[in-house]
């Protein structure tokens, strides 16, 4: 991207001379005219912006009044060229009007022109997604008058991320096609056409891993699978119909190869296929990233397929799942385009990486990663915005014609600065990290060099010396390149609890930075309740404490954040949230049962004839252990209490079955609290008895029975008042069909006596 200050002395424009020093708009006698309907939301977001700074009610129009200060969108003044570069993007501010004009193609360079005018102009920052910081005044006196924008790169995007997407200037222009190409083939062609599939399982249909004896008609209705199974690459077949696709589209520029999401390991397994790899033994057992070779060979078969119709066509395909690593024997023509989807981020194996793939002829890619996110799920100070800032310029020295991240929309401030330093990289190539990162702390005025402490703290003395030696390490905690759940399991080993406060300081002196406005306080003051969420999230993380993990739902519901984030029920409630909005009505401590219970099966229903249920202490002679988070068909693989022969049993089994454990009250519970026993979920009906008592039966009534949660007063079934003495727990749970079992956690509680 190149930067400009048209400078043009002599260019007259309805008789105003437009080399004056400066520009006096009073926005209270302003409008916008906006004539293309297309330009709507952009002349909408040019009137919030100028509304915020001037505290003023800019009208839009569709012709300016007379002797209206007019900002004209998509309008370009005389003399401007007749033709742009591709996005380019210009404005030009006179005494009597405002121009934003350019490539008219989507519209880019008008938007470009706005945002560039916005931020150059008026000192507008977008440093929070959907946040603004502007300053206010009227009237608003502007000295730099004109600019223009071009883009260096073709493809600039960091995807879900609103209209902040547009104001820092994300866009494209001669990019190629892409993205999983095939996902409706199943459709198409599933039913005529199944040797176009991938070969798994010995059958050529969609299917999921580890499914080989999964029924046809089951997985042909699952669209996720339909839309991921993987083509058999090695069928000419299969390039005969892409390029009868490709023609009937009138032949463009580009054919799309993109392979579908599927797994590694569900690529095709024909041998025509096998016999296009080359792996190493390792490689044989599993093809993780090792298929570069098929997919190469199968996107230079179609390419001179193609090229009989067009000689200039050009092919994209992803270096993603088992085609990310180089091949070893194809090497790749000009024509091939490759979006790069890479699983590990630190800097040497980037380089590597990058490198094998040149070393077979990589000329033309785009980078594509979609797993950056994982290295901030939760709403943490992270300190890696100078580490992705470095990849962005990595990329761009590499050659990257483009940028393309998937990204999941997110409240997490340490993604939105790395977000913001990775765009200013892609919109202006040359920018260095210094210069960006001003950029950004322009928004906080007399704050900024506070600011700037706190997050240069956590790269600093978080990321650089902590975080950034062990990635490798803590992804592989995570498994399956997660590095964030690896984070959360390793919480404690790489954060201080004194780091929130170390850090913290800089935003309370940001705060009393004097000058400060109130558009700018806000800004600091959302950082300060970042850190203080952060310090409270990491607590209830590493100490797993109900008390912590209280006092950060406390605060997501005064703050009005969202209780049960994505990311951290999806690595398993590692804050504890879901634990203590689900235990809500009790008083903590709350007391985990053990995950083991001993386990009994009674195919024939004898065990309360035979008393199963009344002497707790032999439970230890039942012979097997059965965990209570799982449904006794499925119980974990990685589980190896459970053994093979249990899991024989129980993989189809419909009856009775019995759990069984002892538990040990705290002490200052006897006397002062009523005890209970809370089962997350018991599938279907249960009878429990404590002590040899029976305390409660729990039948099979409601459709919802099997996943509602429910509570048992045992206080009157306690035994002595000791908390070295047993209490014995049996539980009786009937299966009339499906999954059967206790398979959410059961938990002692208590409520204080009234």
């Amino acid at each position: 991207m190149k930067w400009h200050c048209l400078l043009v002395p002599l260019l007259l424009l309805s008789g105003a001379a437009l080399f004056a020093a400066e520009v006096k708009i009073d926005l209270k006698d302003a409008v916008i005219v906006q004539k293309n309907a297309a330009l709507k939301k952009l002349a909408e977001d040019l009137k919030k912006h100028l509304d915020l700074i001037g505290s003023t009610d800019v009208k839009i129009v569709k012709k300016a009044p007379e002797g209206k200060y007019a900002f004209f969108i998509g309008e370009a003044p005389a003399n401007a060229p007749a033709k742009f570069q591709p996005e380019e993007g210009r404005y030009l501010v006179t005494d009597k009007a405002a121009y934003f004009y350019g490539d008219p193609l989507r519209n880019q360079g008008v938007n470009h022109a706005v945002y560039t005018f916005l931020e150059d102009s008026l000192g507008v920052r977008w440093p929070m997604f959907e946040l603004i910081s502007a300053e206010k005044r009227n009237p608003v006196i502007i000295s730099k008058l004109e600019g223009k924008f071009v883009p260096e790169l073709n493809l600039r995007g960091i995807r879900h991320r609103g209209n902040w997407y547009n104001r820092m200037r994300m866009g494209s222009h001669n990019r190629p096609s892409y993205g999983h190409a095939f996902i409706n083939w199943w459709d198409r062609f599933g039913k005529d056409h199944p040797e176009y599939f991938a070969l798994n399982y010995g059958r050529r249909f969609p299917t999921g891993l580890g499914r080989q004896n999964a029924d046809v008609a089951q997985a042909n209705a699952s669209k996720h699978l339909a839309r991921i199974i993987a083509l058999c690459v090695s069928n000419e077949k299969v390039w005969d119909q892409i390029i009868a696709d490709w023609k009937a589209k009138g032949m463009p520029e580009y054919i799309n190869l993109c392979e579908n999401d599927a797994p590694d390991l569900l690529s095709c397994h024909c041998e025509n296929c096998m016999k296009l790899d080359v792996l190493t033994e390792a490689q044989k057992k599993d093809w993780t990233h090792a298929l570069a070779d098929r997919y190469v060979y199968f996107a230079k078969g179609v390419l001179a397929k193609a090229q009989k119709y067009r000689k200039d066509v050009k092919i994209a395909m992803y270096a993603y799942n088992a085609s990310q690593d180089a091949p070893r024997r194809e090497k790749l023509p000009d024509e091939i385009v490759i979006g790069i989807v890479p699983t590990n981020f630190t800097m040497p194996s980037l380089e590597a990486y990058v490198s094998s793939w040149k070393k077979v002829g990589l000329k033309h890619f785009f980078y594509r990663p979609n797993r950056h996110f994982y290295y901030a799920p939760l709403m943490f100070p992270a300190g890696f915005h100078k580490h992705f800032f470095d990849v962005v310029k990595f990329m761009e020295k590499q050659g990257a014609i483009g940028f393309d991240y998937d990204a999941p929309p997110t409240e997490n401030l340490s993604i939105q600065l790395s977000d913001y330093l990775m765009a200013k990289a892609l919109s202006d190539p040359s920018i260095s990290y210094e210069n960006a990162m001003k950029h950004y702390l322009d928004a906080y005025g007399p704050a900024a060099e506070e600011v700037g402490k706190y997050f240069e703290y956590w790269r600093k003395e978080v990321w650089e010396k902590r975080i950034e030696k062990d990635v490798n390490k803590i992804t592989e905690e995570g498994a399956f390149y997660n590095y964030g759940r690896g984070l959360c399991r390793l919480l404690g080993n790489y954060y201080k609890e004194s780091d929130f406060v170390t850090a913290g300081k800089h935003l309370e002196n940001a705060l009393k930075a004097p000058g400060l406005t109130e558009n700018q306080k806000a800004l600091v003051q959302k950082l300060a309740d970042f850190n203080e969420h952060g310090h409270l999230l990491f607590n209830a993380v590493a100490n797993k404490t109900d008390k912590d993990s209280i006092a950060l739902l406390k605060y997501r519901q005064k703050h009005n954040i969202k209780i049960l984030n994505g990311s951290e029920q999806y690595y398993g409630d590692v804050a504890g949230l879901k634990r203590v909005q689900d235990l809500a009505e009790f008083t903590p401590p709350y007391i985990q049962t053990e995950l083991f219970w001993r386990f009994k099966l009674d195919p024939q229903d004898v065990g309360e004839k035979e008393g199963w249920q009344k002497d707790g202490r032999k439970i230890n002679e039942w012979k097997y252990v059965m965990a209570t988070n799982k449904n006794w068909e499925k119980p974990y693989a990685h589980y190896k209490q459970i053994p093979k022969e249990l899991r024989d049993l129980t993989a189809n089994y419909d009856g009775i079955a019995w759990y069984a454990t002892a538990v040990r009250i705290p002490a200052d519970w006897f006397g002062k609290r009523e005890i209970f026993l809370y089962f997350g979920a018991v599938d279907d009906s249960c009878t429990i008895y404590v002590n040899g008592e029976k305390a409660h039966y729990r039948p099979y009534v409601n459709p919802s029975d099997w996943s509602t949660p429910f509570s048992v007063n045992i206080t009157k079934f306690i035994k002595g008042e000791s908390p070295r003495k047993p209490q014995y727990i049996i539980v009786r749970v009937g299966d009339k069909g499906g999954a059967g079992g206790i398979w959410k956690r059961v938990w002692l509680v208590s409520k204080e006596k009234k």
